[in-house]
C-alpha cells in the first residue's frame, strides 16, 4: 500500500533508473479525477498492449474514445523504446479486476503467479498504475520496448520499496483479458517477466530474450509446437539450462529422441 507518486517524483525516479522518456501535452494534470474510487492508495503496476502497432498512439492514449475517454495509461512505450508520460492519477487502464489478485498483490505472497482472475469486483483504475505498450499483441513487443518495460517497473518498486509481484499484467487482473501478448490470443509468460524485473531491481543486466510463452518445467515442448522457430526455450529441468536456455530444433529433436530411448530402456 503506497500514496502515489507526484509527477515530480515519477519524473525523478525514471531518470534515476535510465529511462529515457518524454511529456505529452499536460500529461502532470490529465486524469480521471475521483470517478469510481479515486486513484490511491496504490498497490502495483500493470502492463498492456494497446492492441495495435501504429508508430505513433500518444493521442490515443491521451484521449481515449468515446466509449472510454482518456487517459488510458499514466505511461506509453512506443516501439524504439521511449517511455511517453501520458496522464498522472487515476487513468481508464485496469478496469474492474479479481480481489483475491489486489490481495495477493498487497501481500506479494504468491508464488509464479497471482491467484486466476475469476471475479470483476474490485477498481483496478483506483490501485493501479499501468503502462500501455504499443503493439499489437499477436506478436512480441522490441526488445528496446520491454526493456524500457522492466526500467519502469523497476523505478516503481524501488521507490515504493515493492518486489516484483508487484508487477503484473492485464490478463492476470481482469477475466477475459490476454495483455501483454505475444501471439494472438496468449499472454506472456510473467513469470519470466518477474524474474526479470527482479534482476533489473538488484541492479543485475536482464540479456535474455522477450519472453514468450511459459515452458512447462518438468516437460519438452512437443515437436509441431516448435518446428516453426529456430529459438526454442530450453527444457527447464536440464541441467544445463542455466548456461543455455534457448536451443536449436536439432537440439530439441535430439533430446526428445533420447528421452524415448531412455524410456524404452534402450540407453
Amino acid at each position: 500500500m503506497a500514496t502515489p507518486m507526484t509527477a515530480t517524483q515519477i519524473k525523478a525516479a525514471l531518470t534515476k533508473w535510465g529511462v529515457r522518456f518524454k511529456e505529452y501535452k499536460d500529461w502532470a494534470t490529465h486524469n480521471r479525477g475521483t470517478r469510481g474510487d479515486g486513484w490511491g492508495p496504490v498497490h502495483g503496476f500493470v502492463w498492456h498492449h494497446t492492441g495495435s502497432d501504429s508508430a505513433d498512439q500518444r493521442e490515443l492514449l491521451y484521449a481515449g474514445t468515446s466509449a472510454l475517454p482518456g487517459p488510458l495509461s499514466q505511461f506509453g512505450i512506443a516501439q524504439d523504446g521511449t517511455v511517453w508520460l501520458i496522464g498522472w492519477g487515476r487513468c481508464n487502464h485496469a478496469g474492474l479486476g479479481d480481489d483475491d489478485v489486489l490481495q495477493a498483490v498487497i501481500n506479494e505472497d504468491y508464488g509464479d503467479y497471482p491467484p486466476t482472475d475469476n471475479e470483476s469486483n474490485t477498481d483496478g483504475n483506483a490501485r493501479f498504475y499501468g503502462v500501455e505498450i504499443w503493439y499489437s499483441g499477436s506478436h512480441g513487443m522490441t526488445p528496446a520496448q520491454y526493456e524500457a518495460a522492466l526500467r519502469v517497473s523497476a523505478a516503481i518498486c524501488d521507490f515504493h520499496g515493492w518486489t516484483s509481484k508487484s508487477i503484473i499484467a492485464h490478463g492476470e487482473w481482469q477475466p477475459g483479458k490476454w495483455d501483454p501478448g505475444y501471439a494472438p490470443g496468449k499472454m506472456m509468460d510473467m513469470r519470466a517477466v518477474r524474474s526479470d524485473i527482479s534482476r533489473k531491481i538488484a541492479g543485475g543486466n536482464v540479456t535474455t530474450p522477450v519472453p514468450g510463452k511459459d515452458v512447462e518445467a518438468a516437460k519438452p515442448a512437443a515437436y509441431h509446437d516448435v518446428a516453426e522457430t529456430d529459438a526454442i526455450p530450453a527444457p527447464r529441468n536440464h541441467p544445463d539450462y542455466a548456461e543455455n536456455k534457448f536451443w536449436t530444433l536439432e537440439s530439441y529433436v535430439r533430446f526428445i529422441a533420447e528421452a524415448v530411448i531412455r524410456i524404452e530402456g534402450k540407453l
